[in-house]
Parts: C-alpha cells; sequence; structure tokens
C-alpha cells in the first residue's frame, strides 16, 4: 500500500530536463556521431540540477586526471535516505552481523543497488553512448515502470574509461565530413597504460580507475547486480548476453550461478516480448563463468550477479551479414534475426531494453535478490568457520570412491599467515592491498604470535577465511584447477574465455601458510589500505663504513634509482646492494645525504644493516633503457611502462622507425615485449601517414619491424655491446640473429616452421613454476619462482657448447594453477637464457615474466638485466 501511494509522487519535481539532442546536437547512436566524455559530463551535470533523481558524483580520478564521474539515479526519497541505503546493502553484502530472520526482514525493507557501466573498452562507442541515453530515460521517465524502478533501486551509472572515451571519440571526429570518419587507426592506447587490459585489473587492482570502481563496489556500495556493457556481437546476431557457457567457477556460490540464470532469462524475455530478435546465449559465443579479474567476472567471487553483453554496432552504418547457422532458433538464440541494415541507434535501443530488463527484475524480485545475496555470503563465512573440501576436476579424475574426496589433507583452509619475516615484505603488503581494494577482511598482528604450532612475527598478516567474500580469497591463494574441456573427446581444446589460472599469492611470489584448523590470533584489522612495513633501518655504527640492502626486495630496485638520482655511490654483489659511506669530510654533508636515504628507505618499507667494514662490488649503473611500443600501443608495453614508472626506472619509448635511423645508440638495454616481432615486409599504415588530420608525432610512430630494415639495426646494437631483452613470442628474435637457441614449441613440417598443435601442448594463460640458476641475472631470487605462461610463450633447446648460459629451467612439473595439456614437453626445459653476441648479449624470458604487472616473483628477471655489465 505504501508503495502504491509513494509511486505517483516520484518524478513531480522533474522540470525541464534536456534531452542528449539539446546538448549534444544530435541523438545517441546517430550516424556518424559519438559525443565525448568531455561534454557528457557536461551534460550529467545538467542532469544532475534539473532531477531530483540524478545526483552525480566523482569516485576518484582517472591515470590522466580526469574526474572519474557515477550518475546515482533513483527517487527523491531514496537520495534523502542514501546513508542507509548503502548501509543496509553493506549488511546483506557482510553478512556477519545479521540471522537470516534479521537479513529476510532487512531484504523487504531494503533497495537493492544495481550497477550499470559503460565505456571500459572505449573503442566498444556504444557502451558510453548508450550509458548517456539511459541517463536521460531514468531522469526524464515518467510512465508506471520507470518510476517503479528508480522508486525500487539505487541505479549506479558507472563511466569505466573516460580518458579512453574522450579519445577515441575526438579521433572519430576529427574529421568534419561525416561519412569520412572512421575509428581505425586510434594513435595510442585508449587507457594510458593498458588499453583493453583495463578489463583485466579487477582482482590485482593496479590502475586508478580499477581501484575507483572496486572501491565503489567492494567497499561503498555493494550491488546485488554488476551489468558490463561491451561489444562486439557474434556474426549473424544482435548481441550475446548470458546465461554463459561453462564452467562456472567451483569457488563460487551456486546462488551466484542461478541468480545469473533469473536475470538472463528476464532479459531474453523482454527482447522477444519487444520484437528484438539477433540474442544470442551460453556456446552462442566464448563467454564463461570461470576466470576471476575482469569487471563482471570478479564480482560472482563477492556474490554478486555479473551480467556482460557484447553488443554490435558502429557510428558508421553496417549490416547484420547472412550466416547461416544463425537463421534457424535452437537452444542458445531462440529468436534469429535476419540480414539487414543496422545502426547505433538500433543498438542503443536494445542497450536499453537489456538495462530495463534488469532493473525490472530487481524490482520485482527485490527481496529474494537481497536476501540470496545475503545467504551467499552467510553460507561463505560457515564454510570458512568449518571442514570443507572442495572437489575440483583434477580431484574428481582421480578419486576411486567417495572418501578420496575427504581426505583430511585436501580440506579448505579456515585461513592464511603472510609472515612479516620473508624476504620481500613490502611486496607481501602490496598483495595485501591488493585484498583490500577488493574488499577483503585483513588482520594485521601486532605482536608474535602462534597458530598450529608455529611461531610468527609481529606484523604478520592473516587473512581468515570465514568471510563472505571466501570465493575471493581462495581464488587469490588457491591453484585454479580447470577442467579439461575439449571440443570432442580426443578433439583439440575449447581456449578458456582468459587466464585458466592466476593465483595471485603465486605469482606475487607471496609466502603463506595455510592453516587447515579453526585459529585465533591477535590481530587487528587493517583500513582501506596498509602501510608499508616498517623497515629496520639501525643508527649507523663507528667506524661508519655505509650501509647494505637486500635485492631479495622488488622495492630495492626503485631504491637504487633513487641512490642514482642523489648521485651517491652503489655496489652491489648477488645478494645485496652496498652504500658506501658518502665520500666527503664534511660531517654536515653526510649526515644530509645519509637521512634522504633513510627517508626513502621507510618509505619503500626497504631495511637497511650497518656495514661492519668496507665491502667490495661492482660499481652500479642502471643502463639507459628503451621500451619498444608500437602505433596504436601495444598492451604488454604498456604493462611494462606502468612497472618502470612504479619503481621509478629511467626509460624511453621506441618505435620502428627510431630504430631504423640508428637510435639505439643511445641506449643500452632495449626490451622486446610479446608483440615486438620482426615482419618479412612493412605493414601499411592504411593510408594514416598521409593523413592532415593526423599530429606528425603520430605519424613518426608509424611503421613495423622488418628484417630489412630493423634487424640489421638490432644485431649491430647488440655486436657494440648492447643488452636485448626479448619476452614471450618476442624470442622469435634468436632465430632471426641465428643464436644457438631453438625454439621447443615449433614443429618443422615440410619446411615449414609450425607451432605445436593445441591437441598436443596447450597452456592457456596458467601459472608454472621455474627453476632459477644461480646468475647475476637471477640475484635476489629464491631457487623456485611461479610467473605465468601464455598461450604463445615458449621453451627453449640450446645447442651444444653454444655460448649459451641457462638462467632458469622449467620444474619437473610445471602447472601450478590453470590449465595444461602436454606440459611434459617443456617439464626441465630451458625458460630463459643468456646469449652472448659480440660484445653485448640477448637475454631470452620464454614465459611472461612481467604479466599484467601481477608476476612480481619474476620481475627481477628483467630489473637484473637493466644494470650495466661490468667491463
Amino acid at each position: 500500500m505504501l508503495t502504491a501511494m509513494l509511486l505517483p509522487l516520484v518524478g513531480l519535481t522533474q522540470t525541464a530536463i534536456p534531452t542528449p539532442k539539446s546538448h549534444f546536437g544530435f541523438d545517441m547512436g546517430a550516424d556518424y556521431c559519438l559525443a565525448n566524455y568531455r561534454s557528457m559530463a557536461d551534460y550529467w551535470k545538467k542532469l544532475d540540477e534539473a532531477s531530483d533523481r540524478v545526483k552525480v558524483v566523482e569516485i576518484g580520478k582517472t591515470a590522466e586526471g580526469r574526474p572519474q564521474l557515477m550518475a546515482i539515479i533513483t527517487s527523491a526519497e531514496n537520495h534523502r535516505r542514501l546513508k542507509t541505503i548503502q548501509a543496509d546493502n553493506r549488511k546483506l553484502a557482510l553478512a556477519k552481523e545479521l540471522t537470516d530472520e534479521q537479513a529476510r526482514h532487512l531484504s523487504g525493507a531494503a533497495k537493492p543497488v544495481i550497477w550499470i557501466d559503460g565505456g571500459l573498452h572505449a573503442s566498444e562507442t556504444l557502451c558510453a553512448q548508450a550509458l548517456i541515453e539511459m541517463s536521460y530515460r531514468l531522469a526524464s521517465g515518467n510512465d508506471g515502470e520507470i518510476r517503479r524502478v528508480v522508486h525500487d533501486n539505487v541505479i549506479l551509472l558507472v563511466h569505466a574509461n573516460p580518458d579512453g572515451h574522450d579519445l577515441v571519440a575526438d579521433w572519430y571526429m576529427r574529421k568534419e565530413h561525416p561519412e569520412s570518419r572512421s575509428l581505425a587507426g586510434v594513435p595510442r592506447l585508449y587507457q594510458k597504460y593498458i588499453g583493453h587490459d583495463n578489463n583485466r585489473d579487477f582482482f590485482a587492482s593496479t590502475q586508478a580507475e580499477t581501484r575507483n570502481m572496486n572501491r565503489a563496489m567492494y567497499r561503498e556500495w555493494f550491488p546485488a547486480i554488476v551489468y558490463n556493457h561491451h561489444q562486439t556481437g557474434p556474426a549473424g546476431c544482435v548481441m550475446f548476453a548470458p546465461p554463459f557457457r561453462d564452467p562456472f567457477n567451483y569457488h563460487c556460490d551456486p546462488l551466484t550461478q542461478v541468480g545469473l540464470d533469473m536475470v538472463s532469462a528476464a532479459m531474453h524475455n523482454r527482447f522477444v516480448v519487444e520484437n528484438k530478435p539477433g540474442v544470442t546465449m551460453r556456446d552462442g559465443a566464448a563467454y564463461s563463468a570461470w576466470w576471476n579479474g575482469g569487471l563482471r567476472t570478479t564480482a560472482y567471487y563477492h556474490n554478486m550477479i555479473g551480467i556482460l553483453t557484447e553488443t554490435i554496432g558502429s557510428p558508421n552504418p553496417s549490416q547484420i551479414p547472412f550466416v547461416a547457422n544463425r537463421l534457424l532458433p535452437k537452444g542458445n538464440l531462440p529468436f534469429p534475426i535476419e540480414p539487414r541494415d543496422w545502426h547505433m541507434r538500433d543498438s542503443v535501443e536494445y542497450s536499453i531494453t537489456a538495462n530495463m530488463a534488469i532493473l525490472d527484475y530487481a524490482s520485482r524480485y527485490r527481496s529474494p535478490l537481497l536476501y540470496n545475496f545475503y545467504r551467499a555470503g552467510k553460507n561463505a563465512i560457515e564454510k570458512g568457520s568449518r571442514d570443507t573440501w572442495t572437489p575440483s576436476p583434477s580431484r574428481v579424475r582421480a578419486a576411486q570412491a567417495f572418501a578420496d574426496l575427504r581426505k583430511p589433507e585436501n580440506r579448505d583452509p579456515r585461513g592464511y599467515v603472510i609472515p612479516a619475516d620473508q624476504p620481500d615484505f613490502p611486496t607481501a603488503a602490496k598483495f595485501v592491498q591488493a585484498l583490500l581494494d577488493t574488499g577483503v577482511e585483513v588482520l594485521q598482528a601486532p605482536s608474535e604470535f602462534e597458530v598450529a604450532g608455529k611461531k610468527y612475527p609481529a606484523n604478520s598478516f592473516i587473512v581468515r577465511c570465514d568471510q563472505a567474500f571466501r570465493p575471493h580469497i581462495l581464488s587469490m591463494f588457491e591453484p585454479q584447477d580447470h577442467p579439461v574441456d575439449l571440443q570432442y573427446p580426443g578433439g583439440p581444446p575449447v581456449a578458456p574465455y582468459d587466464s585458466a589460472g592466476w593465483t595471485l599469492a603465486y605469482t606475487m611470489g607471496i609466502q603463506f601458510d595455510r592453516i587447515l584448523e579453526g585459529f585465533d590470533a591477535p590481530a587487528n584489522a587493517l583500513g582501506e589500505t596498509v602501510s608499508p612495513p616498517k623497515p629496520t633501518i639501525p643508527d649507523r655504527v663507528e667506524p661508519f663504513f655505509g650501509y647494505s640492502f637486500s635485492r631479495a626486495a622488488n622495492n630495492s630496485f626503485a631504491l637504487v634509482q633513487y641512490l642514482e638520482r642523489m648521485r651517491l655511490r652503489v655496489l652491489y654483489d648477488h645478494d645485496r646492494f652496498i652504500l658506501p659511506a658518502p665520500a666527503t669530510d664534511v660531517e654536515s654533508a653526510r649526515w644530509k645525504a645519509w637521512n634522504l636515504v633513510k627517508e626513502r628507505a621507510e618509505q619503500l618499507g626497504v631495511s637497511m644493516q650497518p656495514l661492519t667494514e668496507a665491502a667490495l662490488g661492482d660499481e652500479l649503473t642502471i643502463g639507459r633503457v628503451a621500451l619498444w611500443d608500437t602505433y596504436g600501443g601495444s598492451m604488454p608495453s604498456g604493462w611494462t611502462r606502468w612497472i618502470f614508472e612504479t619503481f621509478s626506472i629511467p626509460h624511453k619509448l621506441v618505435f620502428a622507425p627510431e630504430i631504423d635511423r640508428g637510435d639505439l645508440a643511445n641506449y643500452d638495454v632495449l626490451v622486446l615485449v610479446s608483440g615486438a616481432t620482426l615482419s618479412d615486409r612493412e605493414r601499411p599504415s592504411s593510408g594514416l601517414a598521409d593523413d592532415p588530420t593526423v599530429p606528425q608525432e603520430w605519424r613518426n610512430r608509424m611503421g613495423s619491424m622488418t628484417t630489412e630494415k630493423t634487424l640489421p639495426r638490432i644485431k649491430e646494437f647488440i655486436e657494440k655491446g648492447g643488452t636485448v631483452v626479448t619476452i614471450g613470442s618476442a624470442n622469435a628474435l634468436a632465430g632471426r640473429l641465428g643464436l644457438p637457441v631453438r625454439d621447443l614449441l615449433v614443429a618443422t613440417t615440410d619446411g615449414q616452421d609450425r607451432r605445436l598443435p593445441r591437441s598436443e601442448f596447450f597452456i592457456p594463460g596458467s601459472v608454472v613454476r621455474l627453476s632459477v640458476e644461480k646468475h647475476a641475472l637471477t640475484a635476489g631470487m629464491s631457487a623456485e619462482i611461479d610467473t605465468m605462461f601464455e598461450d604463445d610463450n615458449t621453451a627453449f633447446s640450446i645447442a651444444p657448447d653454444a655460448p649459451v648460459t641457462v638462467l632458469a629451467r622449467y620444474a619437473d612439473k610445471p602447472l601450478r594453477s590453470g590449465w595444461a595439456i602436454g606440459q611434459d614437453k617443456i617439464a626441465g626445459q630451458v625458460a630463459a637464457y643468456e646469449a652472448k653476441v659480440g660484445k653485448g648479449r640477448v637475454i631470452g624470458y620464454g614465459p611472461e615474466v612481467l604479466f599484467r604487472a601481477q608476476t612480481h616473483g619474476t620481475f627481477k628477471l628483467v630489473f637484473n638485466a637493466l644494470i650495466r655489465q661490468p667491463g
């Protein structure tokens, strides 16, 4: 009765709501038109001023410094109660303060929070334009359904990538004549560092936009449904919408999967009712719900219903093509669409239909939606409080009886302890920050304590599993066991949507203990951030010879950069960096320099030890670093650039034209990441090189590396003393240079080199273990370490008696987390090498040792390569 009385009041104060056309000069989705983010921000400001349903807030700054905006849309009454609504959803999501009875009552009274975003992948231009249209319709609509959904829900419209939106829209609209506009040739990545990989960062939280959105989702608003818009749909269809194909990750609560299916059914039903054909589902496309790391996928590990749609549409008119197998109705495509002309305005309408289906579902079923959200969290707490066993595919395959799945040693952990006395504790703190950024509760012990008969030092971290986001915790610490997914028995594998394994504690090289019994320890909950661990830096002793600090900590490399900028002399040996006492007789100068060093070391969490005698070592100089990139931007290069900037490593980007001119003479080290390969002929620039609307600075970057022009320059650079680091697919350079190094995963058939078929060897985005040799390039590393292996990575065979040094091999059983077919082909084989060429060297790393800035455990393989060789 109360709802019926309130509904007519919603929108009475809605006056003079500006239409998109009145502001932008065109309708959203109009042919050859794109609105940019600047104009969108101005439009949202107008909606905020004109409508009592809309409040626009900034959730943080982007990588390029723009305000990242979120529009909160709900009834005026709900706006007055927003803090209470937030608190209600927080209680339901975290589940620890409520009984079932209290949760049922609160679910009946609370308003669900629904997240709808757009623009994450800026080249998928539909999504931000549809977000603008959706904001207008929710702000201005006065029909019964709009009034109901804004009364019953709090709707968060989130722009996921403002920087990219401005870049792509401005690029498209730069030409005066509409028919000449094109999205082709955008000159750089549409996120400052990582472009398309901005949807691969949501458990690591390295980027500003990711942190902003994770904070909003997992610490402030706790949406029950997270809807992530994307492009483009499968050929012959308009859209892919869930349900997804298998596998669904076994750590996620079944309520999440069932809830996802229910929301998906409401979406497909609405498309049919509104006569909008061409929406496919399940195995109609490649999308699954296994991986953690995307905007909508990390939501599953937080008991949220994550929706992904992929929709066709471009500002340039297009056509739905004839695809014969998309014309007959079937389970994954109940309502096919016939070939026809298509406009982005059509896609905007499909996006609005999908949004409204979700909001209508949340309105009609808000009480069970919220209660199930709570129940999934409560299930997690209960599982983390008792003995549980999670069957995984390999254990199920190996089991002869059910009892085999209930071995005590195979219990799920009750929690984890991250000791403070591990060699790289600052990196452990970064891992903890990633957990905090995704809403996980982490404790820190103020004093020494004991768990399961083992003593741990003060400041150690504790992560208990009796909390609502337990699926995410397990995903970060435990190995993934991807099902064997084949196209048919004995056939080739079905590639996973993204990584098959990703265990962040492994790739960051974190030492931790799994606690299988219930335990208590005196500890305090951390807030939103963890302070850098307080390092040990004793006062100087007399006589004063200086200080040393361990090479085991990645942050030591950042400290070295600082010392170099201060022009302080630094030495090094295999285990440590050495800072001799400043060579000055002026006591005040010595102490001024030392105090600055101490301050920076404390900021980085790097402990230092006073030297008791004059230490010997090689003189340390970081080489001048060139990092390969390409016109349009390379994501592996962008990730590497972010790593270098984070650790204060000076570097410059180099492009094919610069290398071809011989500009490598200005550098000591050239880093070639995956994608930096040589072609036999120059790749065309699609006419952009002669396009007067493209600034000269971008045209100077056009071109590709070729065997004719680039290879001789790289060879000359090495022979004169340069270092070239090759990672992943860039290792093809070894063959071009004629090095005695062979790619083990390439076979020669009929005179053609071909990668082994996937039915014989396939490791799709998984964590592998390396056995590390003692060498200058592995200094500071443990004997065994984990890193990532991608589908195009490799292992090496070294010719006998070749001037090549092995740095690391794959372990006897390489797979640590994920999926592998034929892993025996790389077991014990070379994963990393150093080859002498003239006065220089080539350093090859077969796996992705810098993968998405997650593999902190193998960062040192590249950091060490940047140190200029003695002599």
